[in-house]
């Protein structure tokens, strides 16, 4: 009889991460979960030019939870985001990386537009 514990190995990365500035005070992000054994997400964010190096963790959702609003978001700024799936064993490597701007204060998209 073994009395040994699995180590779960790392998750896997999240893939097809998109972002969409709704208005110009806040991002919707979504992405796809691959595989199961995580237990949540963590969502990143950088404000810079390409290439990206300094993201801060902004916020986490739950496991099977593929979206995130941001509404700490400012006008006319680039934002870059990742996510990165995370359990016991640590973080999965990050997804794609995504760049969104969010438009001047007071242009709101037209019914046209959505």
């Amino acid at each position: 009889m073994s009395n040994r514990s699995a180590t779960p190995g790392l998750p896997s990365a999240p893939v097809d991460l998109v972002a969409v500035a709704v208005g110009s005070r806040q991002v919707i992000l979504a992405w796809t979960e691959c595989g199961a054994g995580g237990l949540g997400f963590r969502i990143e964010r950088a404000v810079c030019r390409s290439p990206c190096k300094q993201f801060v963790e902004i916020g986490e959702v739950g496991p099977h939870v593929a979206a995130f609003r941001d509404g700490t978001v400012e006008p006319r700024t680039i934002y870059h985001y990742r996510v990165h799936a995370w359990n016991a064993a640590g973080d999965s490597s990050p997804s794609n990386m995504v760049e969104v701007t969010t438009p001047e204060a007071g242009v709101e998209p037209s019914a046209e537009e959505e």
